[in-house]
């Protein structure tokens, strides 16, 4: 009910018309139906739903790659209905079903890739059994210049702030070196793995040269935003489009502990 009357009495249109604030989309797999019923379900967006999704977004926001959001974001600029779309992980997914939407759509994205499963092809841990992959190298490869960008997600996804300092640097450090020797990108932009970040974290992305950090605190970015802790709307696999509208204007309801 709640985002049922926001949605009815043009709230949440009206809240996105009217502040001055970015929105950055977080994704993580696109495939197949019958996919999305295995594996992780919270990661597995449906193809046809991501469509939608992608349908709605053109229609209502400015959607423009992620280090125009940033641009704009630290030179001040109006982030009024402004939007980017990301993707954490990696998932052969991704290039297989979101690009061809994605590029059909005239939308960019960046993808912020883990390292060293690019590398391997291993399955992510928290998948099981499943049969969703990273994708490979030259996968990743021919997506370049198709309005795909690449950020960095770490070596091996870890939780950061539970490393030792030497760890972290091999992490946030070491990821971004894998990538640009095996696709010639230097990425500018980092992503948190699992989302969790504190300040000896964010100190060592924003030391490594990244130009931003991006988190997975649920939020829209004015102004006075940190660049190295950037607010995503992470978006649930199974998220309806009324409470994706909702959440995408700042409405949002957190579930009480317990």
């Amino acid at each position: 009910m709640y985002f049922h009357s926001l949605r009815t009495f043009g709230l949440a249109a009206l809240k996105r018309r009217l502040q001055d604030a970015g929105l950055v989309l977080c994704y993580h797999n696109v495939v197949e139906g019958e996919e999305a019923e295995v594996g992780d379900l919270g990661l597995h967006v449906p193809r046809d739903r991501f469509e939608r999704h992608m349908r709605w977004l053109v229609e209502r926001y400015r959607v423009v790659p992620l280090r125009d959001f940033v641009d704009r974001l630290v030179s001040g600029c109006s982030m009024r209905s402004i939007a980017a779309v990301t993707f954490d992980d990696g998932y052969a997914g991704v290039f297989e079903h979101a690009v061809p939407i994605l590029a059909a759509l005239g939308i960019p994205a960046t993808v912020f890739l883990v390292a060293d499963a690019a590398g391997t092809r291993t399955r992510f841990w928290w998948d099981g059994t499943a049969s969703h992959q990273p994708a490979d190298w030259r996968t990743v490869r021919a997506a370049l210049g198709r309005g795909i960008e690449l950020g960095a997600h770490s070596v091996t996804h870890p939780s950061l702030p539970t490393l030792t300092d030497a760890q972290l640097e091999d992490e946030i450090v070491g990821s971004r070196v894998i990538i640009h020797g095996a696709t010639g990108v230097r990425p500018d932009f980092f992503a948190y793995p699992f989302g969790h970040w504190d300040a000896r974290v964010r100190a060592v992305v924003e030391a490594a040269g990244y130009r931003a950090g991006f988190t997975l605190d649920y939020g829209l970015n004015s102004a006075a935003a940190d660049p190295w802790a950037l607010r995503r709307v992470n978006v649930p696999a199974g998220i309806s489009e009324m409470r994706l509208e909702t959440w995408a204007a700042g409405f949002h309801r957190l579930r009480r502990a317990g």
